[in-house]
Parts: C-alpha cells; sequence; structure tokens
C-alpha cells in the first residue's frame, strides 16, 4: 500500500530562510566598488492588450520573466503554475492537462467542450488542451491573469488566463547553446540565434530537444516510465516598412513519451479485503514502481503558423493577428496499474485525436498618446476535432461480474465555431480615478457526430464498461448554438503615488458542451448548459519605501451559474451543470533587501464549494456543500534571488519554496481522492563569464516529496500517477 509523504510547511519555510539569511551575508563577495540604488525591477505586462506597469493595471496579475523561467528551472506551464497565487495543474496525460485558477477549471476531454483557463502562446488562443500543454523554448514571459477574462479573451477564459510571450527577432545579431544533463539520465540541447537578414528584416531561430529515461519502471518489464525524448522549434521574420510592421512564425514540436507508472493508494473508504490484497499484490514496490506489464506510451505533435500584421497611426493602430495549428496526440494508460486476474479489474485505455484549428482577430487601438486608452475588434475561431478513445476492461468478482467487461469505443467528430465582438475603454478622470469600461458578445456553434461500438458485437452482453452495463451502442449526430454577452467594470483611484486601488466586476462565459463517454444516444445529443461566472473583487497595487516593497492584494467573490460538472464514478463519467460559489484572498509582495537580494512570496486563501446538487443521468448528485476540485483551502510561496559581482563575473542564485494545502481531485469529496498538503523546495546558482560563459546547477523537490499529479478514484481506491523524485540538472551555455 502506498502512503503519501506530505512535508512541512515550518520545515520547509525555514529552510527558505535559512538560505535567504545566507543571502543576506553573500553580497561580502561583491566588488567593494558596486554601488547600486535598491529598487525593483520594473515589470511590463499586455494583460490589456497594450503594454503598461503592472501596477498599472487593475487586475490580478502575476508575471514570470526570461530570468525568473530560468532560474526556477521552469520547462513548462506545470513548473510554474504553483507559483502563481490561487493556480493549481495537473496532467491525466499529454493530451490533458487540467489548470485550475481560484477553483475553476475543467476536467472534460469532450471534442466538443472548451478549457475553462484561457492558455495563448503571442496572443493566439489555444484551443485544446492538448495542445497548450507548451514545452518553453525562448520564452520572453508568461503571465498568468486571475479571475474572468471574457471581454479580452473570450469564451475560454471564464476562470482566467496563462499567457506565453516568446522573443521577437530583432536587429542586433545573437546567438546561445545550453547543453544540459540532469536526473535520470537527461541530455538535452537548445539553441537561438538571432539577427538581421535584410535592410528592415531580422529573423529568429530557436530549437530544443531534450531526452531522459524516465523516473518510474514497470516491474513486470523492466521498462522505464515517465521518460521519453521531445524536440522542437521555432522560426520568425520580422518586417518593418514604414508604419507597418510583419511578424511570421512557423514552429513545431514533437515527442515520443513512455507512459506513466499509476499507482493504487488506499484509504479509510477502501474496503478492508483490497487493503489486504493490494499490499499482498504490491509488497516491497516503491510510489513510481506499477506492477502491470501493459505496454503504454504517449506521443503528441504540434505545429502551427502565425501572421502579425501591426499598423501605426496618428489616431490609431490596427493588428491583424491571423494563425493555424494543428495538434495530434495518442496516448495508452493502465487506469488501475495492477495484474489481472490476481486483482479483478483491469482497464487498457486508449485514446488519439487529431485537431486543427484557425484563428482570425482584427483589433483596433488608441495611440499611446490618447487621453482614453481604448481597444475594440472583431474574432473568428474555427476548430475540428476528431477523437476516439477505446476501454478494454476486464472485470472479475467482488468487483463485476466477468460479464461486464469488455471492449468499447467512444468516437467523436466536432466543427466548433466561434463569433464575437468586444471593446475596451480606460477612462481617466479627476486627476486621480480611472474607469474601466468593456463588453464582449460571443457566439459558440458546435456541431457533433458521436459514436459507441461494442468491438464484442454484442456477443456476451450486455455492452462493456464504461458503455454498459447500462447503456447501448448509438451513432447520433447533433448541433446547437450558444451565446452570451460579457463585460467588465472597474474603478481605480491612485490617491497617492504608487499606491491603486480598485474594485471590479467582470462576467464570464463558457459554451455549453456535448459529453464524451455518453452512455445512451439521449445523453451523447444532449449538451451541458454555459457556464456564467460572475467575479466581484477588491483590490490594491501598492509600491512603496522608494520603489523598494511591491505589495499587491485582491480580495474576491466568484458566483457560479451551471458550472459544468465532471465526475469518474466507477467507470462511467458523470456530467451535470450545479451552482459553486468560491471566497478568497491574494496577497503578492516582493522586497529589495538590497541592491544585490530580493525576497518576496504570495499567500492564497480559497472557501470553494457547491452552493447546489446536480442532476445527470444516473440521477441526483449530492454536491451541496462539497468543495470544488483543485481547490485548496490555502497556498503560499517564498523566495529569494540574488545576483552580485563575483570571480571576474556574475554569480546568480534563488531559492523557491511553495506549500499547497489539502485538495479534492474531484467533486465527490470521497477519502481516496484527498491529496495531502506538500511542500515543493528548489533551488538554482550560476556564474557567468564576461564572455558569455554560463554554468548553472539546479535542483527540484529537493525534500523529495511524495505526491500524486492525478488521483482515478475506483472502489475505493484512488490509482494515482506521482509526481518526480528529487531531481538535479547542470547547463553549460554559451551566448554569443
Amino acid at each position: 500500500m502506498v502512503r503519501y509523504r506530505g512535508g512541512s510547511a515550518l520545515q520547509g519555510a525555514s529552510v527558505v530562510a535559512l538560505v535567504i539569511a545566507t543571502g543576506l551575508a553573500t553580497p561580502a563577495l561583491a566588488q567593494e566598488a558596486q554601488q547600486q540604488e535598491t529598487m525593483l525591477d520594473e515589470i511590463v505586462v499586455t494583460a490589456q492588450r497594450r503594454e503598461q506597469r503592472l501596477q498599472d493595471v487593475p487586475i490580478a496579475v502575476t508575471a514570470f520573466s526570461e530570468e525568473v523561467l530560468e532560474r526556477t528551472a521552469a520547462n513548462g506551464l506545470e513548473d510554474i503554475a504553483g507559483k502563481a497565487p490561487g493556480v493549481t495543474m495537473t496532467q491525466f496525460n499529454v493530451g490533458e492537462p487540467q489548470i485550475f485558477v481560484r477553483g475553476v477549471g475543467t476536467t472534460s476531454d469532450s471534442a466538443a467542450s472548451d478549457p475553462s483557463i484561457g492558455v495563448s502562446i503571442d496572443e493566439v488562443s489555444i484551443g485544446r488542451a492538448g495542445a497548450s500543454a507548451l514545452a518553453f523554448m525562448d520564452v520572453q514571459r508568461v503571465e498568468v491573469l486571475r479571475g474572468p477574462q471574457g471581454t479580452l479573451y473570450g469564451r475560454n477564459a471564464s476562470g482566467g488566463a496563462m499567457n506565453v510571450y516568446t522573443n521577437r527577432p530583432d536587429m542586433t545579431p545573437s546567438g546561445q547553446i545550453t547543453g544540459r544533463i540532469g536526473s535520470f539520465d537527461e541530455y538535452g540541447l537548445e539553441g537561438v540565434v538571432n539577427g538581421p537578414i535584410g535592410e528592415d528584416t531580422a529573423g529568429r531561430l530557436a530549437f530544443r530537444y531534450n531526452t531522459n529515461s524516465g523516473y518510474a519502471e514497470n516491474v513486470p518489464t523492466g521498462e522505464d516510465l515517465h521518460g521519453g525524448t521531445s524536440y522542437g522549434a521555432r522560426g520568425q521574420i520580422l518586417h518593418h516598412a514604414g508604419n507597418w510592421t510583419f511578424l511570421g512564425a512557423v514552429d513545431g514540436s514533437k515527442e515520443d513519451m513512455d507512459g506513466q507508472a499509476r499507482i493504487p493508494v488506499t484509504a479509510s473508504s477502501t474496503p478492508a479485503p483490497f487493503v489486504a490484497l493490494i499490499d499482498a499484490l504490491r509488497s516491497g514496490l516503491g510510489p513510481r514502481e506499477t506492477t502491470d506489464s501493459a505496454l503504454t506510451y504517449q506521443n503528441r505533435t504540434n505545429w502551427g503558423m502565425t501572421g502579425r500584421a501591426e499598423w501605426q497611426a496618428d489616431r490609431f493602430s490596427f493588428v491583424s493577428l491571423t494563425s493555424y495549428r494543428d495538434n495530434d496526440y495518442e496516448w495508452r494508460d493502465n487506469l488501475g496499474g495492477l495484474p489481472y486476474p490476481a486483482f479483478p479489474l483491469r482497464v487498457d485505455d486508449q485514446a488519439s485525436e487529431q485537431a486543427d484549428q484557425f484563428s482570425q482577430e482584427f483589433r483596433f487601438l488608441s495611440p499611446s498618446d490618447s487621453a482614453i486608452d481604448w481597444v475594440a475588434g472583431l474574432y473568428y475561431f474555427r476548430e475540428t476535432v476528431d477523437r476516439s478513445e477505446r476501454f478494454i476492461v476486464n472485470t472479475g468478482l467482488p468487483i463485476a461480474p466477468p460479464n461486464f467487461g469488455g471492449d468499447t469505443t467512444f468516437i467523436q467528430e466536432a466543427v466548433n465555431t466561434s463569433y464575437a465582438v468586444f471593446g475596451q475603454a480606460n477612462i481617466p478622470f479627476a486627476d486621480i480615478w480611472e474607469l474601466t469600461v468593456g463588453a464582449r458578445w460571443s457566439q459558440d456553434d458546435r456541431e457533433i457526430h458521436q459514436v459507441a461500438i461494442d468491438n464484442d458485437g454484442g456477443a456476451s452482453p450486455p455492452p462493456g464498461i464504461p458503455l454498459g452495463p447500462v447503456g447501448s451502442p448509438y451513432d447520433v449526430r447533433a448541433e446547437t448554438s450558444f451565446e452570451e454577452p460579457t463585460w467588465r467594470l472597474a474603478l481605480s483611484v491612485t490617491p497617492v503615488e504608487d499606491v491603486r486601488f480598485y474594485v471590479s466586476y467582470d462576467r464570464g462565459y463558457k459554451a455549453g458542451a456535448y459529453v464524451s463517454g455518453a452512455q445512451t444516444a439521449a445523453q451523447a445529443v444532449r449538451p451541458l448548459n454555459s457556464e456564467l461566472l460572475d467575479n466581484y473583487e477588491i483590490g490594491a497595487k501598492t509600491t512603496l519605501l522608494d520603489g523598494r516593497l511591491r505589495f499587491n492584494a485582491a480580495a474576491f467573490r466568484l458566483d457560479y451559474t451551471d458550472l459544468q460538472v465532471y465526475e469518474l464514478s466507477g467507470l462511467n463519467l458523470v456530467t451535470s451543470n450545479a451552482q459553486a460559489e468560491v471566497d478568497g484572498f491574494e496577497i503578492e509582495t516582493a522586497l529589495a533587501v538590497t541592491s544585490n537580494v530580493t525576497i518576496g512570496g504570495s499567500y492564497t486563501s480559497l472557501d470553494a464549494h457547491y452552493t447546489s446538487d446536480a442532476t445527470s443521468g444516473v440521477g441526483l448528485l449530492p454536491y451541496n456543500g462539497h468543495v470544488l476540485p483543485r481547490s485548496p483551502e490555502s497556498q503560499f510561496t517564498l523566495y529569494a534571488d540574488g545576483e552580485w559581482d563575483a570571480w571576474g563575473g556574475t554569480l546568480a542564485a534563488r531559492v523557491d519554496y511553495q506549500w499547497t494545502d489539502d485538495f479534492y481531485f474531484d467533486p465527490s469529496n470521497n477519502a481516496e481522492v484527498l491529496v495531502p498538503s506538500y511542500g515543493l523546495l528548489g533551488a538554482f546558482a550560476s556564474w557567468e563569464s564576461g564572455d558569455g560563459y554560463k554554468i548553472a546547477v539546479y535542483g527540484k523537490n529537493l525534500t523529495d516529496e511524495v505526491y500524486p499529479v492525478h488521483v482515478i478514484k475506483n472502489v475505493g481506491i484512488g490509482f494515482s500517477v506521482f509526481a518526480p523524485p528529487r531531481s538535479f540538472g547542470v547547463a553549460l551555455t554559451r551566448s554569443f
């Protein structure tokens, strides 16, 4: 039986405090001649579709610079999600990352549904969740926006947005190449080349390659798991022609990854005979060793093209953003990780998906010297998704009679189309006040073809789980449309310099959805209602102590109408709409202790719960009062970051600690889906010479915490995938 080992928040915080104290003493290494002004760097974001100081934006935003991404050894969104207040990210597989912000998110994999948290790269919205699990490659910054972003970001940002911005080409010749080695036989190579390719034209090429053997093992076969090889590249060309600027980009990536080690974890709800059986079958095994011999894998290919045209004039500017993206993935997972028939249940889950999207946005913006900052635009999005998922299930008593097992395939062919018109204005008045007014009208059209196939051909009724035993094969089509206005109202005041307070009211919207894995034709053609989310927020953005201290805070209430709820009950997906409410507050702070050392952190408190039961195809679901999934009551982060002149070069160091309280993985709030609290400690140090050589060392999960990144429940057992253990890496970089 696997047992979690949660970290001590006090222990982790103590480690960080020790490192901070060490950092405060480290300036003795610095050259005595160094005399710098002690203040925080200014952060610029584009959360409102134009460049603004972070402290001027009346939105809860966290920004991660290129420097911070390097010093936290961030390879993707999953590495920075937990460092932003109120954010959690877990992953079922490469095609189904699950991001939650302030308790808002979704676990739906349907071809005819949307994410709740919008993810974009260079302002291009990514339609499918699997296409949003981005490997960071030549990234300039990441912005995390919390709360509904329906006005400027649209239908799939009802809970927030995560925006990735890559570095653009410029006319300065430069380049960089990095080689790295790390734990689990990791080897990687990445690089960037930038410079002029014409009189008014610059180009930039970035590439990335990484391979590792994985941190888990399939014991019967001896094969490594959670490893594999990934590579990708991005090319960009930027051309200036008078008032026009044209940017063209193409990118692609491929991942050939091993499968996952899914481990059964017993709880107080687990029947005693199953506890004894699992203990016997897994005797002597660790939390990253599985005993099923199935060949599992996770493969994905992404590529896309983007064209951006910008025109600058005295009265307004214009942006045209055109993009096409293609995402294909396939995976195979054993959802139990136990040998059959020694354990009376085995679920072989195989899925594949091919998706492509086209989007076009026309945007008009006020000039930089306008008394009123405004933006308005039109948006079009069309996506086609072909998805297939096959379940091969073996059952035995006491879980289910053997004939309840079977071989079932669910097929979805979907076309999702969205249209929108939007506008927002920031109106200053009476010297210290600013009113923000924004609105968006969206229409979403869905067409779906759903097929459920009993691959046994009815030879051994009923049809196999998860289609049976109460369902039956079907082949149906449906279509529907949803439309909804969303808006933003905000009032901010700056009573004294560098102190801004704001209140805001935002309406978020996520279009209705057709569910996947429906058991009957009636369920397959009946859509869930659209989600509506009202966010009431009061916040402060302050810069104090002559620029040395940044203190930002926000308190909020979210009222959810028709929240789309997904729960795996047994092996059947139960779907419904429910009402919910979230109350919380967030604090973010940073302090420049000296010209060399900055410390900071964040704290989040959430009270997220359902305020109604839900009704689904299987009857009443008693959710009222339950905690929303992926909604820890508290989270906090601490960090210390320093940079000094030392040994003829630049020495940099950073330590991070993040603590996540208990949370549930699904709406049932069953004991087997409770993830105990855990804390993660990471550290980084580098030294760069004056002629462009840099060596860096870093470590993740230094206290070797054992915690799950995904849980599926069945018969009182949580079948879990565990996060990587303690790991280290070394990187050598040459800049030129």
